[in-house]
């Protein structure tokens, strides 16, 4: 089978330049289509059901997108959803991917620094302000109309032998963490070689909550007794610790947010089973070491989530449904997809 390619060694200077103008005009509607698309299906959270625990994920493994490209796609696509007159302007060219990000990026820092949230109107005029400029430009007038320090894009370049090449920015305060703990460290690794040191660290870390993990789930073995309040908010903490929370308690806070119906459709474990026994540690730590990651399945593909970020423990039938503490009945989940089973749950109860 031939594949049909476009011949333009033929045209003449002045067809070429009208032909890619044309085509420029049709990448710049695209572009803007596309954005609509990611801004929807980020709205109805599809990733999710295709178990993949955020957009960004479900954009680079599923699509093909680059890092940097995932990410200036999904902040660009935020801001067309709140600002959609952003759609004509990137039509015409007046703005593009890199500035949208940027922007979105300085209304971040503006809410971290000053702890201010800028409106519809202010991010308007921004972008109002940044249209037909350079990037550099874009930066210079983001900071000075915002009073921030220059922006640095934090980036990720992977090579052939799959090393990877990390350009981060670190404030003041980070570096000097940072520069300390090298120190502390210097005797194990090379000397000023920030690779070995930040690898070290983090081995160190991982190794420490192992073996916490593992020192929890030893003493819970031994013998578990029925825990007081203070004791049950010990191990509240030891279970935050390393990353786990039980699912009544995300679940409690996203009832909270909902409205009164809602809320009383689903009651936490203490008020629907006033008998039942809280889970127990030993059982939590037994099922992480078991999946170890999110086991939300997409059951029309069989893929599975597979994130190790966040992680907590999921009754396969619902508490309030009757389902048990019993090991058969209990899996890890994300976050996201532990609230988004949630959802799915109160929507069809």
């Amino acid at each position: 089978m031939k594949t049909s390619t476009l011949n333009i060694g033929h045209l003449s200077n002045a067809d070429l330049l009208s032909r890619f103008g044309k085509l420029v005009q049709t990448e710049r509607k695209i572009t803007h289509l596309v954005l609509e698309c990611i801004a929807e299906i980020d709205a109805r959270k599809l990733f999710l059901d295709k178990a993949y625990p955020s957009l960004y994920e479900f954009l680079v493994q599923e699509f093909g997108y680059s890092s940097s490209a995932a990410l200036r796609r999904i902040e660009s696509a935020r801001l067309l959803r709140e600002v959609p007159e952003v759609a004509v302007k990137i039509e015409s060219g007046a703005l593009n991917l890199s500035q949208l990000s940027k922007v979105q990026q300085a209304v971040r820092a503006v809410q971290k620094i000053a702890d201010r949230k800028l409106d519809i109107e202010e991010k308007k005029e921004l972008l109002n302000r940044i249209e037909h400029t350079t990037q550099q430009q874009t930066e210079v007038i983001l900071c000075q109309a915002l009073s921030l320090p220059v922006l640095v894009e934090n980036k990720e370049r992977v090579h052939r032998d799959e090393s990877v090449t990390l350009t981060i920015t670190f404030s003041k305060e980070q570096i000097a963490i940072l520069k300390q703990a090298q120190d502390l460290v210097a005797h194990a690794v090379s000397e000023q070689n920030w690779a070995e040191a930040i690898t070290y660290l983090a081995k160190k870390e991982i190794q420490r909550r192992t073996k916490l993990r593992e020192a929890t789930q030893v003493t819970t073995a031994a013998g578990v007794r029925i825990k007081s309040d203070t004791d049950k908010s010990k191990n509240m903490a030891t279970d935050k610790d390393i990353g786990i929370r039980p699912t009544s308690a995300v679940r409690n806070e996203h009832q909270n947010s909902n409205e009164t119906k809602t809320q009383n459709k689903i009651q936490p474990q203490s008020l629907t089973h006033p008998g039942r026994k809280p889970l127990r540690t030993s059982i939590k730590k037994t099922i992480l070491n078991h999946d170890k990651c999110c086991q939300f399945k997409d059951h029309s593909t069989g893929k599975i989530c597979g994130s190790t970020r966040f992680l907590q423990v999921d009754h396969r039938q619902a508490v309030w449904a009757g389902g048990s503490n019993d090991l058969q009945n209990l899996e890890i989940l994300c976050s996201q997809h532990n609230q988004h089973k949630y959802r799915q749950e109160s929507f069809l109860d």
